[in-house]
């Protein structure tokens, strides 16, 4: 009987293993786009992804998404957007890193560090997964600083370095790949692609930190009227035609998120019409300015980045682009807009409210600050 037993162990391993020989690998979702090179496959971006309109912000009407960016993740987000801030600890008064919209004073979530950590715990689950992050860095803080939070958050490992750090490759073509693809990145173990807007390259501590204009260019953010969507370059401030910025290689950030003039001029996402704002088609619509910049550019968008990615969806859009019709290990969230309270709250990550911080917020409304990205 043992050896009967033992006999039928070599057969049991074969069945067992025979459903998986064939298995075919999912790179962001779908096995199509491990062979596709990174610059010719539209990622799915969450505008200040960290900043939450949830029942943890009071339902702030300052808030870009309902939903964190582990969500965010196992939905197919794959472009993640954050500001970064010097703050102060409020116990210590060390210097810190901390999300924050526009100011600390106004919405603060907490430190960087802990985001990263999060985004890092998720690429551990999912090895099949490339990421990017687009990093405001409006205080100038240099590469070695960031390069330490990426170390704290044991992050820095997947980061991807380009040849040349200070300028993009040509874009690729069915001829010639300048870019690796998704496979070909997971392969390496190179699959967090970081751009900083701006940063000083610093090829000896940090050659994974990019500087964003060096590589990207975007259309305008700023739009209020959904007939304004357009795929002009706006952004870096040099720029001067579509046709300069497509030959030069740089990706291009297709900005999608349309504002909400509020009482003292203050701009919040319009939360409105943001069913319409994220659709496949119509006027305004996500598809519809996809599909205009697509041909404008004679490329697809290489990112695409939405406030409430959920609604519309806006992932619809995106795996038309790419030609994904059967994703792979998505999560489902509802498609719907989330109630709840109505108006400005205030957010503090280390829940504590300064006396001057009303004042900021104020000062912030008044002069009507919009800051994207």
């Amino acid at each position: 009987m043992k050896q009967v037993a033992a006999s039928l162990i070599p057969l049991f391993l074969t069945l067992v293993a025979f459903p998986f020989a064939g298995a075919q690998r999912a790179c962001n979702n779908a096995p199509e786009l491990c062979s596709t090179p990174y610059d010719q496959i539209t990622h799915l971006g969450a505008h200040d992804s960290p900043f939450l309109r949830d029942a943890s912000t009071g339902f702030s009407s300052f808030g870009n998404q309902f939903f964190n960016s582990t969500v965010q993740l196992d939905a197919g987000v794959r472009l993640l957007t954050a500001q970064v801030h010097v703050a102060s600890n409020a116990d210590t008064q060390a210097r810190e890193l901390h999300l924050c919209h526009t100011t600390c004073g106004m919405f603060d979530v907490g430190l960087f560090k802990d985001w990263l950590w999060e985004i890092r715990s998720w690429m551990d689950l999912n090895p099949n997964e490339v990421i990017t992050l687009v990093l405001v860095n409006m205080e100038g803080i240099d590469a070695r600083e960031l390069q330490g939070e990426y170390s704290k958050a044991d992050i820095a490992h997947y980061g991807y370095v380009p040849a040349d750090i200070s300028k993009a490759p040509p874009p690729s073509s069915e001829f010639k790949k300048t870019w690796p693809t998704l496979g070909e990145m997971l392969d390496k173990g190179e699959r967090l692609v970081t751009f900083v807007n701006a940063i000083n390259p610093d090829k000896a501590n940090a050659p994974y930190l990019l500087n964003e204009f060096d590589f990207v260019w975007e259309n305008a953010y700023d739009v209020r009227d959904a007939v304004q969507f357009a795929c002009k370059p706006d952004r870096p401030s040099n720029t001067t035609t579509i046709q300069q910025e497509r030959d030069s290689g740089k990706l291009f950030l297709m900005n999608h998120m349309l504002y909400w003039s509020q009482a003292m001029n203050i701009q919040v996402p319009d939360i409105r019409n943001i069913n319409e704002t994220n659709s496949w088609d119509g006027i305004g619509g996500l598809g519809t300015h996809m599909t205009l910049c697509g041909g404008l550019v004679a490329r697809q968008p290489t990112f695409v980045l939405v406030d409430f990615f959920n609604v519309g969806p806006a992932i619809k859009a995106v795996d038309n682009f790419n030609g994904v019709d059967a994703p792979v290990g998505r999560r489902n969230v509802t498609t719907q807009v989330i109630e709840g309270g109505a108006g400005m709250s205030y957010v503090s990550g280390s829940e504590k409210k300064k006396k001057g911080d009303a004042w900021v917020a104020l000062v912030v409304a008044l002069v009507g600050i919009v800051v994207c990205m």
